[in-house]
């Protein structure tokens, strides 16, 4: 029996390092002046605490991490986080220096004041997956909670949008 669990638990993180390897290929690279663009990005298990500069929670899902290398990564929650919004206050587990994707965090809800938090939800986080300037643009567009929502929740600023035209009328056959 104890040979069937270290089976399991083998081919379990061999089918973990095989979806990162195939994620880490299939998403395109950082927008760079020298880098090819079609050259696979290198998507980060830990990050090195010292060298965040800022996070930045976008919504229950998506949390951005700003190095102080002017790299930015961004880790999508394998599941939403209930009580996680824009500018939530987090507290993040680091053990060795080191924030890695799997890692949980706790979010803090202020009770009023500067510095009066009660605990919230733990959540934990994903891989860290490294984004442009124009991609942090665009994502936090896509996340903004105060922007305007039309029918059906969709927002204005939509990646692609949609307009009814008239067709001109066919022109009578000569006769």
């Amino acid at each position: 029996m104890p040979k069937d669990k270290n089976l399991v638990r083998t081919t379990g993180t061999c089918a973990l390092a095989v979806a990162a390897t195939l994620y880490a290929a299939a998403v395109p690279a950082q927008d760079s002046e020298e880098q090819d663009p079609d050259a696979p990005r290198i998507v980060e298990s830990c990050l090195s605490h010292p060298q965040i500069d800022r996070t930045k929670v976008l919504d229950d899902s998506n949390i951005i991490f700003t190095m102080r290398a002017d790299t930015i990564y961004v880790s999508r929650l394998p599941k939403h986080c209930p009580g996680l919004r824009r500018n939530s206050v987090v507290n993040y587990a680091v053990e060795s220096s080191r924030l890695c994707a799997g890692s949980y965090f706790q979010v803090l809800w202020n009770k009023g004041g500067a510095a009066n938090y009660a605990p919230g939800f733990i959540c934990q986080l994903g891989w860290f997956v490294p984004i442009t300037a124009q991609e942090l643009e665009d994502l936090t567009t896509m996340t903004d909670l105060n922007r305007n929502r039309r029918e059906h929740g969709r927002s204005s600023r939509e990646a692609v949008t949609t307009e009814p035209v008239e067709l001109p009328q066919p022109e009578p056959a000569p006769q």
